[in-house]
């Protein structure tokens, strides 16, 4: 059974807006979604696309969408900063682009990233395979319809969410940043919870393929082992992130 979220955490999710807190699985959000922006603001983008006769899926579509975003976000930056005087300059420019090199090498030599980087691509990989076998026995589909779609949507976030939460933890050491949901604690949930999901999910298309097609077993356990391995090492990266579930909204 799920866990769901307390009404407390409910009224903060809802107040300051999932963005990193979510993770944007709204096919089976009922519960948040009326009240949240971000899936209003796709439901905008969908319902304009198609009066502009647009394929809302379309890769360069979406990223039209989003570099609109992004410079409205910067012309709002903008306008706040002229109203509060502040300036950046090019030193600060400058000192910024170096810090987050410094941040970039560290998070690359965190062996969290390497082994949530491997994970993701291999897990690709065998769902990119995948499907040209089950095309050829449909039935397949009905029997792994619910594991295939968790397993391609939780994929990415594994490595995703768990690298922005490497680099938040770095930011919140050097400034000695204190939060009682930092985006450390909140990114890695996403990415440990991700993990999970993905490991249920193999779990159950390995016990399909016993009887189906044992040559795909391999895979499957190499996948499985390369998870066990991240699970330990996300949690010792991200203390208490087992008792983070209820301070995010998580589908899976």
């Amino acid at each position: 059974m799920r866990k769901r979220i307390s009404p407390a955490n409910r009224k903060f999710l809802l107040k300051w807006l999932p963005f990193n807190f979510c993770d944007r699985f709204c096919e089976r959000c009922e519960e948040f979604r009326d009240n949240c922006k971000i899936y209003q603001d796709d439901l905008c983008f969908k319902a304009q696309c198609q009066l502009e006769g647009k394929d809302p899926y379309d890769t360069k579509v979406v990223f039209e969408h989003v570099g609109q975003m992004m410079r409205d976000t910067i012309k709002m930056l903008q306008e706040m900063m002229k109203k509060e005087g502040i300036e950046i300059t090019k030193e600060d420019e400058e000192r910024y682009t170096r810090k987050q090199k410094i941040e970039d090498v560290k998070a690359k030599n965190h062996p969290l990233y390497k082994k949530c980087w491997s994970f993701t691509k291999d897990l690709s990989k065998f769902l990119e395979n995948f499907r040209s076998f089950f095309e050829q026995r449909p039935w397949i589909i009905a029997s792994l319809q619910n594991e295939l779609g968790e397993l391609c949507f939780y994929c990415h976030p594994v490595f995703v969410k768990t690298v922005r939460g490497l680099h938040s933890q770095i930011t919140e050491k050097e400034e000695r940043e204190s939060f009682p949901r930092p985006d450390s604690m909140v990114s890695g949930a996403l990415g440990y919870y991700s993990l999970l999901a993905c490991q249920k999910n193999l779990e159950s298309i390995l016990n399909l393929m016993k009887d189906v097609e044992k040559s795909l077993i391999p895979q499957i356990n190499e996948l499985l082992k390369k998870a066990d391995e991240i699970e330990p090492t996300l949690k010792k990266t991200f203390p208490k992130v087992e008792g983070f579930r209820n301070k995010i909204i998580f589908h899976g």
